[in-house]
């Protein structure tokens, strides 16, 4: 059922959003503040996003980056995105998600301050081409041959051709990209692969490139454009928010499932003494499967609840280190860079 909820767009400096606030309500666009970052969000029906089809997630996704690009034209160039979809209760959250993840968001604002993202899409010209070369190549011309040779047709032999045919075109695919991304590394800091549409892409990456050095990587694409003589062609977004490299995700966590978290270790967080990875170890040294062989269907099972419950421990001590007085109403957020 859906009911009134806050969508998150992202995060901006105080310095940039006061002048740009009334542009920005005309898109349905406002901020919630704490000390120097604000959260940009706006009002929205609540909808998980593993509920939406194509079309729906489709809409969802060119609207976060539309309204990014409204609030960076706007006058706040430097935007740290949200993961996609991110929706909370209240301005009460998205306040919360802003004290736990202060220190990330200021050190992370920092760091972009001197990169930017540029993303290269490569695609093969004449992808026909492609596999009318492959095709000639002696290995499936032979294939082809030893097929004609047979009395009765059989569509496995057609479909061993097809899939030596894509084999080719991987490893085609395959030696392009590396051949592009190790060119481009020495003038950039990462690097980030993003899906394929298809076989006619061998390369679509997201580059963290310093903004000094960016004419320098742009140069070096040029030089890969002539180097593949319009076999392929170079598609160049940006620059770009760092989407890639530094979008925020939070993560709510009940106290319950803190409760639990704790019994499962046998740990009490409010002892000054606690050592959470001591009781980890202990625990999956008993759990782990390799210790009970007999029964190694139980012990997997208790081995991951052990393995979950030090996780959410973990992200819950990085609350407790990041903000303790945060902790009076749950939920509890965890904020942290997208990996």
């Amino acid at each position: 059922m859906n009911m009134q909820g806050i969508y998150i767009y992202g995060f901006v400096e105080n310095d940039c959003i006061a002048d740009i606030k009334n542009i920005l309500l005309e898109s349905g666009i406002y901020s919630i503040e704490y000390n120097e970052i604000s959260a940009v969000v706006t009002d929205t029906k609540i909808n998980k996003l593993e509920y939406l089809n194509k079309e729906e997630l489709a809409h969802l996704l060119v609207d976060h980056q539309l309204k990014i690009e409204k609030i960076m034209t706007s006058g706040c160039s430097k935007v740290i995105p949200m993961q996609l979809g991110t929706v909370v209760s209240s301005g009460n959250d998205v306040m919360k998600i802003l004290i736990n993840g202060y220190n990330i968001l200021k050190e992370t604002f920092e760091i972009i301050d001197e990169v930017e993202e540029i993303d290269i899409v490569a695609v093969w010209s004449n992808f026909l081409d492609v596999i009318k070369d492959i095709s000639d190549s002696p290995q499936i011309k032979l294939m082809k041959e030893n097929i004609n040779k047979k009395s009765l047709y059989d569509q496995n032999d057609s479909i061993s051709i097809g899939k030596a045919i894509k084999e080719k075109i991987d490893q085609k695919n395959s030696k392009a990209c590396i051949d592009i991304v190790n060119s481009l590394m020495p003038f950039c800091l990462d690097a980030r692969k993003h899906e394929s549409m298809n076989d006619e892409m061998p390369l679509n990456y997201a580059f963290l490139v310093k903004k000094e050095e960016s004419g320098t990587f742009i140069e070096m694409i040029d030089q890969l454009d002539i180097k593949y003589a319009d076999k392929i062609n170079f598609k160049i977004v940006g620059p770009l928010p760092c989407y890639s490299f530094y979008t925020i995700e939070s993560k709510a966590i009940k106290k319950e499932d803190i409760e639990n978290a704790k019994k499962i270790l046998g740990i009490d967080l409010s002892d000054d003494n606690y050592n959470l990875k001591k009781a980890y170890r202990s625990k999956a040294s008993i759990t782990h499967p390799d210790k009970n062989s007999e029964n190694v269907s139980d012990s997997s099972e208790n081995f991951i609840e052990s393995n979950n419950a030090y996780k959410l421990l973990i992200d819950y001590s990085s609350i407790l280190k990041q903000s303790p007085d945060n902790l009076s109403n749950e939920p509890f957020y965890v904020v942290k860079i997208k990996n």
